[in-house]
């Protein structure tokens, strides 16, 4: 059973501050070409809080990637920066956090350009793409294109073991089993589903912050 926290209700299930607010940041991104609404959009304070983006943008800037997935590129490293890891998931102080794309990537160079400069907890960040899951080695976040919920299921046993957040496209059924994180797309808008017992399996220590943003599947 899924469940959202909210305190106040709206026609789209947030507060009318923050809608206000969102909706008037939607509005100067949209006067703005996409590389710069892009970088203002995912260093915004209303991206902690409101974890469902709205694609307000126009041309695309990377003819590889749509809208939608430019913006899950900026999901991802942002979802890193709200998840805590254990200390042995990393070999040192100063190993990177390695973002993992297992399949086809339908980022193009956007996930690329989304973490260029970007740092969670003070380590830089990695991009790996993947074809099969026996390829990856080291892997903190792990996003996996075109997977039901049985792949992620067996997908998620071959990384067991490992603190992996996990994240799929999914289409707003739940499951007995899914991945930690679930993108769901919904008349334009991404929202998020996060798995509890998917986290605690893995070990990671998900903030509040980003909890009460998202549907909640225990």
């Amino acid at each position: 059973m899924a469940r959202k926290f909210n305190n106040v209700k709206s026609p789209l299930g947030y507060s009318p501050v923050v809608l206000h607010g969102f909706v008037s940041a939607c509005a100067r991104l949209a006067r703005l070409r996409l590389p710069t609404a892009i970088r203002v959009f995912r260093h915004s304070a209303f991206y902690v809080i409101f974890v469902s983006a709205v694609f307000v943008l126009t041309a695309p800037a990377f003819p590889q990637a749509s809208k939608e997935y430019q913006l899950k590129a900026v999901f991802l490293w942002r979802l890193a920066q709200f998840a805590q890891w254990p200390s042995d998931a990393f070999e040192g102080p100063d190993s990177p956090l390695v973002i993992c794309v297992l399949g086809e990537n339908p980022f193009g160079d956007a996930l690329d350009a989304a973490v260029r400069g970007e740092t969670a907890h003070g380590r830089k960040f990695v991009v790996q793409y993947h074809r099969v899951i026996d390829q990856i080695k080291t892997c903190h976040v792990l996003y996996i294109t075109g997977a039901g919920p049985r792949q992620a299921k067996n997908i998620a046993a071959a990384v067991s073991g490992r603190s992996v957040l996990t994240v799929r496209d999914i289409d707003g059924l739940a499951s007995s089993y899914d991945t930690v994180v679930g993108f769901l797309t919904d008349q334009n808008r991404i929202k998020l589903r996060i798995n509890l017992k998917a986290a605690a399996a893995a070990g990671l220590v998900l903030d509040p912050r980003l909890l009460r943003a998202a549907d909640i599947v225990e």
